[in-house]
């Protein structure tokens, strides 16, 4: 499976780069995932390229893993940085490495509908 991580910090702070160092330092991240550096190109709001993490995972569990890795850079390094994981159109906010929200998070990436909507976990309810 196939995901994208993005981190959109205030300048000066740490960013992209920096989470990708650590996560390629953290043996337990690095073993989780295949990770790279790459450039999405010139887009018309930005001063150039701009540079996301290509994260390749055999497994939720795998991915999970990371997150929780992702959850730490931001409480320890980049607090305030909005720092999202994407997936066919989805993206979702990495904002805790509690284990719930983690699970959540898996929960909505898995499903090919993406996040909840504001019907709530079930879907739209039965108008009774």
């Amino acid at each position: 499976m196939q995901f994208r991580l993005r981190v959109d910090a205030a300048e000066g702070a740490p960013g992209v780069l920096d989470l990708y160092r650590w996560l390629t330092e953290d043996p337990d991240a690095a073993d989780a995932a295949e990770l790279a550096l790459v450039d999405e190109g010139d887009h018309a709001d930005t001063l150039g390229g701009l540079e996301i993490i290509s994260i390749v995972v055999s497994n939720l569990t795998a991915l999970g893993n990371l997150l929780v890795a992702v959850a730490t850079w931001r409480d320890a390094r980049a607090r305030g940085a909005d720092t999202r994981v994407e997936r066919d159109g989805v993206s979702l906010r990495v904002e805790s490495s509690d284990p719930e929200t983690i699970r959540r998070l898996l929960r909505q990436l898995e499903s090919p509908e993406g996040p909840e909507g504001p019907e709530g976990p079930d879907g739209p309810e039965d108008p009774a």
